[in-house]
């Protein structure tokens, strides 16, 4: 038996399901007693109504307990609620003795502790309840003068026990072997696409790097060559990168990769990337790639440099772009209002709700923080 789940608990489908097997045989077993407890009270005058009424208000209000516990299914398993069940079930199938009826008017309410059992511990803690429940019912006919041969009706406890038990328990042995072949064809599946990916990446590296050493072997005369050839390369493998770190997307890393290759392309230089996290493409993520553009055409045109460097990372949902060189430089007060990075920055950023930061001291460099809200 289990302890109970804590709220909110998801519970697997087959626990619904033999909760749901629970609760109709209660419901099945207290309908069946309350028509024999009103067939009694009307007709065996010799019974006393005290405790047959006392019996039947017992059951409904246990199977209406019973009905809010299977909320939470594992509430069920609990060896406290299952003592509790047991006690009240014991009570309704004694009841008839004590009451002095004529015929017996538990109906089905005690099977019913029968299922509870079955589902919190298996066929041998619902066998331990049905012997437990036909000794009860032995000990009544006995000591109320009633024949011995109606004793052994007491043994069909027995068998539903068996029956529930065994339904139960086979139940979750096939859900358990359902659930470990699926974990297995998942498994295999993960393998496989491991195994793909894998293929794929030698492929690229086949077809990209291998082929550009070829050439660069060939040309190793030529230094502009040469320095092309390895930089182009770089950038392949960042690609490829990014690709596989992030398969299936199209997001941040993906756009600030395709400027930074348009520029190199543009302007003959070198930006050093370095890109911490990727985020989806928002629209204020969109102007923030396409501020970043901006920026490093404006280090590449006018920093006098052949290196720039880019840096992003992602922090407190809002992405940080820092675009840097060591060029030139100027100095941002001898800038016109309207006029240069900061204006057009500015525009772009603040109606977005971005915010953006130029440093610049003369033939030091600049710098440029660029911050955008990841989401819309």
């Amino acid at each position: 038996m289990t302890r109970p789940a804590a709220h909110g608990e998801s519970v697997p489908e087959v626990e619904r399901t033999l909760v749901q097997i629970v609760l109709f045989v209660r419901i099945l077993g207290f309908t069946w007693m309350t028509l024999l407890v009103i067939v009694t009270w009307f007709t065996d005058p010799d019974a006393n109504r005290v405790v047959v009424a006392a019996a039947e208000i017992a059951a409904a209000l246990w199977t209406i307990i019973t009905i809010r516990a299977a909320r939470t299914p594992s509430v069920i398993r609990t060896w406290q609620f299952v003592t509790l069940d047991g006690a009240v079930a014991l009570f309704v199938a004694s009841a008839s003795f004590v009451a002095g009826a004529g015929d017996l008017f538990h109906g089905g309410y005690p099977i019913s502790w029968l299922a509870v059992a079955a589902y919190a511990g298996g066929m041998r803690l619902s066998i331990a309840a049905a012997i437990v429940l036909a000794a009860d019912q032995i000990f009544g006919f006995i000591f109320s003068g009633r024949s011995l041969v109606a004793t052994t009706g007491a043994f069909v406890f027995i068998v539903y026990a068996v029956i529930f038990g065994w339904t139960i328990d086979s139940l979750r042995r096939n859900d358990a072997q359902r659930r470990e072949a699926e974990s297995a064809l998942e498994q295999e599946r993960t393998e496989r696409a491991l195994e793909a990916e894998r293929l794929a990446l030698a492929n690229e590296l086949h077809d990209s790097v291998l082929q550009t050493l070829q050439v660069i072997r060939t040309d190793a005369d030529d230094p502009d060559r040469v320095r092309y050839l390895v930089r182009s390369e770089e950038r392949s493998i960042d690609r490829l990168i990014s690709r596989y770190r992030n398969p299936g997307t199209d997001g941040f890393e993906t756009a600030i990769l395709a400027v930074r290759d348009e520029v190199e392309d543009l302007f003959g230089v070198e930006i050093r990337t370095v890109i911490r996290d990727d985020v989806p493409l928002t629209p204020p993520i969109v102007i923030a790639v396409e501020a970043t553009r901006e920026a490093l055409v404006n280090a590449a045109r006018h920093s006098g440099v052949r290196v720039v460097n880019l840096y992003s990372e992602v922090m407190d949902d809002r992405v940080h772009v820092f675009v840097r060189d060591r060029g030139v430089g100027f100095d941002p007060a001898t800038v016109e209002e309207g006029r240069g990075i900061r204006h057009s920055l500015r525009q772009r950023m603040t109606d977005s709700g971005g915010t953006f930061t130029v440093t610049s001291v003369p033939k030091q460099g600049t710098e440029v923080e660029i911050s955008s809200g990841c989401f819309s």
